[in-house]
């Protein structure tokens, strides 16, 4: 039946529905045979079903039929034959009289529910799947409507997991290898699909798990970077509307020129081109409608997520709400993102930080056209730093924009205090008119903050993690605040030693500054739960995690050798010389050496 609702569809498709309906078919004489306690089902056309599935030696099972007399006019069902079962109990010979239990409409309606929830669970899993995400306008209303259906939201949480974990299922039980990734590769596709459809915060999700090659298959993570400058765009139309409700001018009043067709799309927004009265080239950047609604209800939904974590202490071992809290400023990171005056504010003060920096590239802002939800900076056309093959063939060096990509994002750690948390692909380019290749950012809407006392911390365990120093490490992971108060340093310190001894913490620039003792190389390591009952995961420093994860990925992918500590090894010490402790620098460099 379902297949013939769409005569063009391919039969194989629907062939997890059919299995859906089959086992709903199947359940009902299940359901009906279990009548263990003395009940029965009261329906004709069910016994005839349930015999066949008596198990030998079951209770036999009879029918019964009984006139039920009529008390007075028209109603269907007093004329009706109904059905009793009857059930010999256990032990009972056939001489002695049987229990009749005569059962309505009401059993029967509750047996049959589950068919019936089985059956349109099947329906709308099958036809959910072909459902266009490519139409901008139609996911963008989508969207708005979901701010005000939670539970229709829900729903399509469950059915997308259900879509993908099907085709993911079978591609785990696949023995041929080539199957195995040709499913794989379409579950990856189906959960690209659901992603745009749950809206932007989803999109996010996807967008970070891009980046992470060891948490997901190759083939996932190819289908994911689409998310990174590949979503639904809205149409011109109503890019000009939003434009010109904000702005309060008609569009030809703002701009000389304005290209209706969108440069690129993102989960937020998207980018236009336009030319300014006075000649200025500039990008546009629309907000989508109605994201503060849906980051609303998924957010809240989040934070009963952290509260889980953090009753059952999931995650981090004896922290206390570290979600919650990690969680409470991620949501005021995500907010100010939907905030293009706090966005310009960033942007405005990377541009500044970098000013003196040839080989990075940040657009200028507009103020004057810049608003909540409208952004205009300079046009800067780069090429993407994901596409390799146009990069080489452009001439840029690919090694030498890794090295640079990891010491701008030491620099924003250490020397400048404030760092973009969302480096993946789609906010990155590359002007190839530079020799070698000028990085190109975009989008300051996620942006942390860092204290004094944890760039130094930041740049010391750099440092630590290079000498193999169990001691310093523990000194800087307490001015990053990760060590609770009265903390034992002995037990934190002997197990980093331990990690670092085993390679589980090390870099390619890591060198011993000194040989360790009989005693240090005997010495048993404390068990992880008697460590991290010590550490806490303060929140700007999970969002230097999340900085350097992404980072990871787009470094390997231009340089598979890369690696984050040695490439910013050598300017550690420049920036120690910068943040005046040259001398006590230089002098520990010395001692360790000299000790060694």
């Amino acid at each position: 039946v379902m297949a013939r609702l769409q005569p063009g569809r391919q039969q194989p498709r629907s062939r997890w529905a059919v299995v859906a309906a089959a086992v709903g078919s199947v359940a009902f004489p299940l359901l009906a045979r279990l009548d263990a306690t003395g009940f029965a089902v009261a329906s004709a056309p069910c016994a005839p079903l349930a015999a066949p599935w008596q198990a030998p030696g079951a209770p036999l099972l009879r029918q019964a039929h009984t006139d039920v007399p009529s008390a007075g006019a028209a109603a269907g069902w007093r004329r009706a034959r109904l059905t009793h079962v009857e059930r010999r109990p256990r032990g009972i010979s056939r001489d002695q009289p049987r229990t009749r239990l005569g059962v309505g409409p009401i059993l029967l309606t509750c047996l049959a529910l589950p068919n019936l929830g089985l059956l349109l669970s099947a329906l709308l899993v099958w036809r959910g799947a072909n459902v266009d995400v490519s139409d901008g306008d139609a996911m963008q209303a989508s969207w708005a409507s979901y701010a005000k259906r939670p539970t229709a939201r829900m729903m399509a949480l469950m059915a997308g997991a259900a879509r993908v974990g099907f085709v993911a299922l079978r591609a785990r039980l696949a023995k041929d290898e080539t199957k195995k990734k040709a499913l794989h590769t379409r579950a990856g596709k189906q959960a690209v699909k659901e992603l745009i459809r749950l809206g932007p915060t989803y999109v996010k999700l996807g967008q970070i798990i891009s980046c992470r090659p060891d948490l997901v298959r190759d083939e996932y993570v190819e289908e994911l970077k689409s998310l990174q400058d590949a979503v639904p765009s809205f149409s011109g139309k109503r890019a000009v509307k939003i434009l010109e409700e904000e702005l309060g001018k008609p569009v030809n009043e703002l701009f000389s020129e304005f290209s209706e067709k969108p440069l690129a799309a993102a989960s937020l927004g998207q980018v236009h081109k336009a030319v300014t009265l006075d000649g200025r080239v500039v990008a546009i950047k629309v907000q989508r409608d109605k994201l503060k609604e849906m980051y609303d209800l998924d957010l809240a939904q989040f934070d009963k997520v952290a509260g889980l974590l953090d009753k059952f202490n999931i995650g981090i071992e004896g922290a206390q709400k570290g979600w919650t809290e990690i969680f409470k400023e991620a949501k005021g990171i995500l907010y100010r993102e939907i905030d293009y005056k706090a966005e310009a504010e960033n942007t405005q003060r990377f541009c500044k930080n970098f000013e003196k920096f040839p080989w990075i590239k940040v657009p200028a802002v507009l103020p004057e056209l810049t608003n909540t939800h409208v952004l205009t900076m300079e046009y800067c056309p780069g090429t993407k730093i994901s596409d390799l093959v146009a990069l080489r063939k452009e001439g840029a060096d690919l090694e030498m924009l890794s090295r640079n990509l990891a010491q701008a994002y030491l620099m924003q750690f250490c020397s400048m205090g404030f760092f973009n948390t969302d480096p993946h692909p789609g906010n990155l380019a590359v002007d190839t008119t530079y020799p070698g290749g000028r990085l190109i950012f975009y989008d300051f809407g996620q942006a942390c903050e860092l204290s004094d006392s944890q760039c130094d911390g930041i740049l010391q365990v750099i440092q630590s993690i290079v000498d193999f120093d169990a001691k310093a490490c523990v000194e800087a992971m307490d001015k990053l605040g990760a060590l609770k108060e009265g903390a034992d340093r002995s037990v934190v310190e002997r197990t980093i030693e331990n990690n670092f001894k085993t390679g589980k913490v090390k870099s390619k620039a890591s060198r011993r500054k000194r040989e360790l003792t009989e005693e240090e190389k005997n010495m048993k390591p404390p068990s992880q739960a008697e460590t991290m009952k010590y550490l806490q995961l303060p929140p700007a420093l999970a969002f230097v995690a999340r900085a350097v994860t992404q980072l990871s990925g787009v470094g390997v992918m231009l340089d598979p050798e890369w690696e984050f500590i040695e490439s910013v090894a050598p300017k550690v010490p420049e920036l120690q010389m910068q943040r005046g402790k040259g001398l006590d620098y230089l002098a520990g460099q010395f001692f360790k050496s000299w000790t060694r």
